[in-house]
């Protein structure tokens, strides 16, 4: 039963991580929907790390990319005394990442003690839901018109306020992904450099959680069992994370495609109807 929980959770890791619909969100609700219990929070980011290597796999032109215009541009120095040359983009790009990656880290380390309890209370999860949807919904439909810049224009201030903006991904059920996008479109980054810029911004957040978590994973058999939580071995929980890998890949190839011609809509629709469900069931006393 353990191992198909496990394949389960991966395949929503996978469906879910790259929608902006709160996969954190869905991999508590989920479970508890189906009286399965508590995935836990060291679980969930180790998984992650499956979506991560999509993510790799995926971008790695790009990343490669990116890595060369930066040997490049060391290779070459810095301009002389006088002349004023600007930074090669892919230097701009990987200062935005590392910016962008510092508020998350900081407001995760600040708040993991609440991240791991109160907040992933059903009520809070549900209220992020719905409110970080209508945000998404008003934020890219009131910039529809204002996002021109491609990924080759952003800086580290684009970098600054989109990670400002990840951060609120620390709290359950205010999607990455989504916070990310919102942060990306106030920015003026046209859809694909939004989207990109998501992805790529993905790649440190998600990596040092799943390796600051991992060590919950890996431990003794003879540890006691929580009531109400799930327990998975540490070749369960590989299996989730190749799950998660295979259907992220999916996922990442259909998001780009969908959301490259459609708004976001559909999603926000989702968000909002799955958090009044989870508000009222919980209401009910059913999770």
């Amino acid at each position: 039963m353990e191992l198909f929980q496990a394949i389960v959770l991966g395949i929503i890791q996978g469906l879910t991580e790259f929608l902006p619909v709160s996969s954190s969100a869905h991999l508590d609700l989920i479970p508890r929907m189906l009286g399965w219990g508590d995935a836990g929070v060291a679980f969930t980011a180790v998984i992650q790390l499956g979506t991560l290597l999509a993510v790799f796999v995926y971008f790695r032109k790009r990343i490669a990319q990116t890595i060369s215009g930066i040997f490049r541009a060391l290779k070459h120095g810095p301009p002389p005394p006088g002349e004023d040359r600007q930074s090669p983009w892919e230097i701009q790009l990987l200062l935005a990442v590392i910016v962008g990656t510092i508020p998350l880290a900081l407001v995760a380390l600040a708040l993991k003690k609440y991240i791991e309890s109160s907040l992933r209370e059903p009520t809070p999860v549900a209220l992020m839901l719905i409110l970080m949807g209508l945000a998404l919904l008003l934020v890219e439909k009131g910039t529809e018109k204002l996002r021109e810049r491609p990924l080759t224009d952003i800086t580290w201030k684009d970098g600054l306020l989109v990670g400002a903006m990840q951060a609120l991904a620390a709290v359950p059920g205010s999607s990455r992904s989504g916070s990310t996008l919102i942060g990306a479109f106030l920015c003026k980054l046209n859809r694909e450099a939004a989207l990109e810029f998501s992805f790529l911004l993905s790649l440190p957040a998600v990596l040092l959680s799943g390796l600051f978590e991992l060590k919950d994973v890996i431990k003794p058999k003879d540890i006691t069992p929580v009531p109400g939580t799930l327990h998975f071995s540490t070749t369960e929980t590989l299996v989730a994370t190749v799950v998660a890998f295979v259907v992220g890949y999916a996922s990442i190839a259909w998001m780009l495609k969908y959301l490259g011609k459609h708004s976001t809509l559909v999603f926000v629709i989702w968000r909002v109807l799955l958090g009044v469900l989870v508000l009222a069931m919980h209401g009910m006393h059913k999770i």
